[in-house]
């Protein structure tokens, strides 16, 4: 069952045809956290230009992502000082195919996401496989002159389901993150609150019609959200967070 009953209005787009026109390594993003009763009059606004990602008649699925970072949390302390050379990294489980991938997100030129993926091999999500590590050397290197310092260790887990809305013409996806959860290797854990959506527009230009829908219901961005830095925030009391504080307190708990 969907967690967002309203994709099911949406027509189908399969994994083949939405890389191929919209995989969007590439891009510019923008986050929100959207009240799950505001879902039906998005779909509505977004149905003449969107479809639904169907893969197997599955519309909704199973995201378990394991983020590494020093014990300093040098990724972390970087993003919330906004740094310009910056990085994240993780193993990323899709649970209902089996697959993984290991990713790094680098910030580019204008405020730009770069990803970068590769096959990830089970069996790796405890300490970072020799692959990875260079992998992640080599991203950073090439981008930004200089590998990353530090040892890269897990730091976070963080867990949601997904649905993915594409309009692969328009070179835009919309992706929904329902049930979003935190849980930190020494065990604290927290969740998002009152039954809030993630949603985040990912285009090529900036200023999607995605967006253009969510501003049209009252929805305003979310400046600097990370999942990742949300989690390291909520789940540790010895770390800075005070930029991360009021989405914390609104939409956020510790369980």
């Amino acid at each position: 069952m969907l967690p967002c009953s309203p994709a099911e209005a949406f027509a189908p787009v399969g994994l083949e045809e939405l890389q191929a026109a919209a995989a969007l390594q590439d891009r510019l993003d923008v986050k929100y956290i959207v009240p799950r009763a505001a879902l039906g009059e998005l779909a509505v606004r977004l149905g003449a230009t969107h479809r639904v990602l169907e893969i197997e008649g599955l519309r909704a699925f199973g995201y378990d992502t394991t983020y590494y970072d020093t014990r300093e949390l040098r990724a972390y302390r970087d993003h919330l000082q906004q740094r310009r050379r910056r990085f994240k990294c993780r193993a990323r489980d899709y649970v209902d195919s089996g697959l993984r991938t290991f990713e790094v997100k680098l910030k580019g030129p204008r405020g730009r996401t770069v990803k970068h993926r590769m096959d990830y091999a089970e069996g790796h999500v405890a300490a970072l496989s020799g692959p990875a590590l260079r992998f992640v050397r080599d991203c950073v290197e090439r981008t930004y002159g200089a590998p990353p310092a530090g040892v890269l260790r897990p730091a976070m887990l963080v867990a949601y389901t997904r649905v993915t809305l594409a309009a692969p013409e328009l070179e835009e996806r919309l992706t929904l993150d329902f049930d979003l959860a935190f849980r930190a290797p020494g065990g604290a854990s927290g969740r998002i609150l009152h039954g809030g959506v993630v949603a985040e527009s990912k285009s090529a230009r900036g200023g999607g019609s995605a967006e253009r829908a969510l501003r049209a219901l009252g929805v305003r961005p979310v400046p600097n959200f990370s999942k990742y830095c949300l989690g390291v925030a909520l789940t540790r009391s010895d770390v800075i967070s005070n930029p991360l504080r009021p989405v914390l307190r609104r939409h956020f708990a510790r369980t």
